[in-house]
């Protein structure tokens, strides 16, 4: 009797690619707050770098989109190690989801509760005031039950909380993953492929654009696993995905008037940022990793992988921290390079707390009920 295959190991660039693109947020909202001009949508006036490959840089809502298209594929993947169990998938999938989202609620409460209108107090003396901070709760404040409800439920039911702004890519994650579990229990072979298809079609025609980003990732994980996205002898396929990846990845919201392109339909148009282009420079992005070697290894290295590890914490705790410290010392009069630096260092010590605390026990404990049932196949990458 033959043995089964290992397990196959991690991809580790697309940890450390989620690690780039939570790093990317957090800068981006950085600016949202005390640049807006930097940030297409955020401020009255608009820098001309905001259109070119160096918004790439701080284009939070590209790095979403990266988001939703590695979700697709890493989702795709604990689908395929555990097919039949299509409840446990979706209960430990929620869990994954609510339970470090409901902690981080409570932690923006706590904030807020102790600097409850400085976004408000802010906004009056910016000489260019940002949108992005009307996004959130000032006086009064809901009460602590609230913020459990909120993390809970809420948020997934309005896709969005005004405790923690990034919490509006929660219904998207949740529901895109039980697609694709449902998927995936219902097909398998040419099945899956031909429905995958009609998922993208589905999407194009009925749903949100961002939920394309899942049915794309779980695409490139089937020719991933069936061994398409091995890297190539050439390298004039892959590094022209990678350049299309950043030429329509980068332009920030309203690129495409800005640039007079052509008329197109809404979710077609070049940086438009629940649209489809960012979304298909996503997944250009992640078959440039899987095809060129020397970009994987990029991602590979020692400071994307520790982002990777850190990232959703990176991602769930740096909001309400600009919301109360960073507005309280700008209102201060702190200068902004302590300021930047404050935010730095305490956004990162909180991101390595929750996920020492919160994250990785949490994972651990999933894991442990997923083995107990419903265990792994085995043969498929462990990024979930």
């Amino acid at each position: 009797m033959s043995l089964a295959p290992p397990p196959s190991p991690r991809i580790e660039a697309f940890d450390g690619l989620r690690g780039i693109a939570a790093a990317i947020v957090v800068l981006y909202h950085y600016l949202c707050l005390l640049h807006p001009h930097l940030t297409p949508s955020m401020g009255k006036t608009l820098t001309g770098f905001a259109d070119t490959p160096l918004h790439l840089l701080w284009n939070g809502r590209f790095a979403v989109a990266v988001f939703f298209v590695l979700s697709g594929f890493v989702m795709a993947a604990a689908a395929e190690r555990r097919r039949s169990a299509l409840l446990t998938n979706l209960v430990t999938r929620y869990l994954r989801l609510a339970l470090p989202v409901t902690v981080s609620c409570l932690v923006a409460w706590g904030w807020l509760s102790l600097f409850p209108d400085a976004a408000t107090r802010l906004q009056s003396t910016l000489v260019q005031p940002s949108r992005w901070l009307a996004l959130t709760y000032q006086e009064p404040l809901k009460p602590l039950w609230f913020a459990v409800a909120d993390g809970m439920a809420g948020n997934f039911i309005r896709g969005f909380s005004r405790f923690n702004n990034v919490l509006w890519t929660m219904k998207f994650e949740l529901l895109g993953s039980a697609g694709i579990f449902v998927l995936y229990f219902l097909t398998e072979g040419r099945v899956r492929l031909l429905a995958l298809g009609a998922a993208s079609l589905a999407v194009l025609i009925w749903l949100p654009d961002p939920y394309l980003g899942f049915v794309l990732g779980a695409g490139l994980y089937e020719a991933h696993r069936r061994g398409h996205l091995r890297p190539l002898p050439g390298l004039a396929l892959p590094a022209t995905a990678l350049v299309a990846a950043v030429l329509l990845g980068s332009p920030g919201e309203g690129a495409h008037d800005r640039l007079h392109l052509p008329d197109v339909p809404e979710s077609w148009e070049v940086g438009e940022p629940r649209g489809l282009v960012p979304i298909l420079a996503a997944a250009l992005l992640l078959y440039a990793v899987l095809t060129l070697p020397a970009l994987a290894r990029i991602f590979a290295t020692r400071l994307p992988l520790f982002l990777g590890r850190i990232s959703f914490g990176l991602y769930l705790v740096h909001v309400p921290i600009l919301y109360t410290v960073v507005c309280w010392a700008m209102l201060g009069g702190a200068p902004e390079a302590l300021v930047a630096s404050v935010f730095a260092a305490l956004t990162l010590a909180l991101a390595i707390a929750f996920t020492w605390l919160v994250d990785e026990p949490l994972l651990r404990r999933i894991a442990a009920l997923r083995g107990r049932f419903a265990p792994d196949r085995p043969g498929t990458p462990r990024n979930a």
